[in-house]
């Protein structure tokens, strides 16, 4: 399973809903109170789970988190 980070604003900071290459859910985990706070938990995640899942991943946050994230993990490709 591919793996998706979807992220929105709630309150006052960023929450994050996400799932790994073994369909494991997490829903409403907080990621930080700034854009780039938000940016770096997601770039870090993309990291640690997209690079690694066969399938690849994909990234979903407003604008003004998506452009803080590197253009090359906001979308990673299925390997091979």
């Amino acid at each position: 399973m591919k793996t998706t980070l979807i992220i929105y604003r709630r309150g006052a900071g960023y929450v994050m809903d996400s799932n790994d290459q073994k369909g494991v859910l997490k829903l409403g985990v907080r990621i930080g109170l700034t854009p780039e706070d938000a940016a770096l938990y997601a770039a870090r995640l993309m990291v640690r789970l997209a690079l690694d899942n066969p399938e690849g991943g994909s990234l979903m946050a407003p604008a003004e988190v998506l452009e803080l994230v590197p253009e090359h993990l906001r979308e990673i490709a299925p390997q091979g």
